[in-house]
């Protein structure tokens, strides 16, 4: 069983790692540290211990070993995760934690803090020795000043407990529980607890009146529902459960009734059973008590009526059915051997179904039947009355509840795999999208641009060269229309002259001609005057085109690399897949954990169960036999009657 529970351990400390991802802190700078503390502090006094030991572990793996740079804490960030872990029932990695802490260099409230939470872990543990020997490291005087006075009086009880565990070696130890009732506070639960403890050890040892008057403290005591509200207005973490209170004078009055029935004080007795609640755990057994009280006095038709009354409850336990055998000792014990008979009958039915109902839940009831009953928040309202008995066990319902935990982590890890396999296919999406843009751009005309760039520096370049013999090359636009211009009346001229010579006319008037060869020269002589400022700003052109060039080549070069290499996202992937690892690796955990826990449930089912058959085995024979002694002494009875009459 430890080793089971050490498991379970490790493996939930391990799963908070996992099960929430890591954004409680953006940095590990003092600011970011000092907010993330308070928010687990937040969780906590919500009593959200889960969430706030979660927040510790993100804490932990995004900034290792910060808990101790933490400022203005108010109580210190180990001291509160030990305690944290403690409450949760991790009780190994609460003593790892205080061992660590105490390991350093800490102020006093620190350590009493930590030796009292140590102590406390050992405790549960089952580890007495070596939990008597750290909490007797906190002096009365320590606990009373760094101790809140709830956990004062809790640190007295345990020694108490402890104390107790040793009385039967040493009779002695019974002074020490006086002397730690002395030191509980008034109103202290664990005052209750320690009354109770104390009576029911002087009962074991026979000191009876001792014990009654011990039990009687408790027993009669009476809360004021004003002072249950003070008492838990100002802290929501200590508030005690006024359920608590009357359960446990419940049980000090039923301790206290069997404890009169023993001692052949019946009045006594029906006092103290007749002070349980009726809706009290212990109604049943204190009914079945009060009738043997009753009937102690003779008085058998008050036994029996609440006997008969018992036998109307539709649980299943044992006091219910030994109220068949009581109630058939009470008729008898009343002359009534036929209404004896006729109960024990009925109580045999009873058996006979009870086991019947029992059986057929043996071969029934797996591990569907327990996974259906965890996811159901509200089980507990619907117990079979058959199996009322191991379904309100306390083991029971502490590995319903680890099935539970179990349970809901196995939905956030389905939730995990469903959010990887979304990323994984948003990956696969956008390395689809990535292709078909790259098929896109490669049909874009950003790839011919260099070749019409590459063209037109070639045209001004060779415009550069021939201008050092042309100047007019050069010429802004009205330059070239004038040319042109000219070049046509040059053309007309000579047209005219050739046509006027092959049909023998008069040749032209020269003037016009040579007015055409002024205006040619005007126009080479401005070419040439403005041929270095024009030369210049076709250069600063030509130099441009070289930088368009320079800079669309090397875009070229980027997208050509990028359009033959895709990205595939290679990290992101590796992520994920470490990722899928992760949670394969925690999802095989908490099955392996689970199956462990449904198995533990089964066996746990099938004992209590078998325990419960063999019991309703043994009241089906003691009825069966007191059957056969009623009718034989009715036998016996009819035959000396005969006898009688005939004599």
């Amino acid at each position: 069983m430890h080793k089971i529970k050490a498991i379970k351990t490790a493996w939930l400390a391990g799963l908070f790692m996992f099960c929430f991802p890591v954004q409680g802190v953006q940095s590990c700078e003092q600011n970011q540290l000092d907010k993330a503390y308070q928010e687990i502090l937040y969780f906590y006094f919500q009593q959200d211990f889960y969430e706030a030991l979660t927040r510790f572990e993100i804490l932990n793996q995004k900034c290792p070993s910060s808990l101790e740079k933490v400022s203005n804490t108010g109580v210190d960030p180990l001291l509160l995760k030990g305690g944290i872990s403690l409450a949760y029932g991790l009780e190994e990695q609460a003593a790892d934690i205080f061992n660590q802490l105490l390991s350093q260099v800490a102020d006093d409230k620190t350590q009493t803090q930590a030796w009292f939470l140590l102590g406390k872990a050992l405790f549960q543990k089952q580890q007495y020795s070596q939990a008597q020997a750290t909490l007797s490291k906190i002096s009365l005087d320590s606990a009373q000043e760094y101790l809140s006075d709830y956990d004062k009086d809790q640190w007295i009880y345990l020694q108490s407990q402890l104390a107790s565990l040793q009385s039967q070696v040493d009779p002695e130890q019974g002074l020490n529980t006086q002397y730690w009732l002395s030191e509980l506070s008034d109103d202290s639960i664990f005052r209750q607890y320690v009354l109770y403890n104390q009576g029911l050890a002087q009962l074991q040892q026979g000191q009876y009146n001792q014990s009654v008057q011990t039990l009687e403290q408790l027993a009669t005591q009476q809360t004021s529902f004003f002072n249950d509200l003070l008492q838990g207005w100002w802290s929501p973490l200590q508030q005690i459960d006024q359920t608590e209170q009357d359960a446990l004078r419940d049980r000090a009055n039923l301790t206290i009734g069997y404890a009169h029935l023993k001692n052949q004080q019946a009045l006594k007795a029906l006092e103290a059973f007749n002070r349980v609640r009726l809706d009290s755990l212990d109604t049943d057994s204190a009914i079945l008590g009060y009738g043997w009280a009753a009937a102690q006095r003779e008085e058998y038709q008050t036994a029996l009526s609440a006997w008969q009354r018992l036998q109307k409850v539709p649980r299943s336990n044992e006091y219910v059915m030994e109220s068949y055998l009581a109630s058939a000792y009470a008729f008898e014990q009343a002359f009534a051997p036929t209404q004896a008979v006729d109960n024990l009958q009925r109580g045999l039915n009873r058996f006979a179904r009870e086991s019947q109902f029992l059986r057929a839940s043996l071969n029934t009831i797996n591990d569907d039947f327990f996974t259906q009953l965890a996811v159901n928040e509200d089980w507990s309202e619907e117990i079979p009355a058959h199996l009322s008995a191991v379904m309100l066990s306390k083991e029971f319902r502490n590995q319903m509840a680890w099935l539970s935990q179990s349970l809901d982590l196995s939905k956030q890890l389905a939730a995990w795999q469903s959010r990887l396999d979304t990323f994984s296919l948003m990956l696969d999406e956008r390395e689809q999208v990535t292709l078909a843009r790259a098929e896109e751009l490669k049909q874009n005309d950003l790839l011919g641009r260099l070749a019409e760039l590459t063209a037109t520096r070639d045209a001004l370049q060779q415009q550069l060269e021939q201008s050092k013999k042309s100047p007019q090359i050069l010429a802004n636009e009205q330059e070239l229309e004038w040319q042109t211009r000219l070049e046509r009346a040059l053309a007309n001229h000579q047209n005219i002259v050739t046509k006027r010579a092959e049909l023998d006319q008069k040749p032209l008037n020269p003037k016009y001609q040579q007015r055409l060869k002024r205006l040619q020269g005007v126009m080479v002589w401005n070419a040439a005057d403005n041929l270095a400022s024009r030369s210049w700003q076709a250069q600063k052109v030509l130099n441009d085109v070289n930088l368009a060039i320079t800079k669309t080549t090397a875009q070229q070069g980027i997208l050509v690399t990028r359009l033959n290499e895709p990205p595939k996202y290679q990290s992101q992937r590796q992520r994920i897949a470490q990722l899928q690892n992760e949670l394969n690796a925690k999802r095989d955990a908490n099955i392996a954990v689970q199956r462990m826990q449904l198995d533990e449930l089964n066996s746990l089912f099938a004992s209590k169960l078998n325990q419960q058959l063999a019991q309703l085995d043994n009241y089906k024979l003691q009825a069966q036999l007191a059957i056969v002694r009623l009718n034989d002494k009715a036998f016996r009875k009819a035959q000396a009657d005969e006898q009688g009459a005939q004599r």
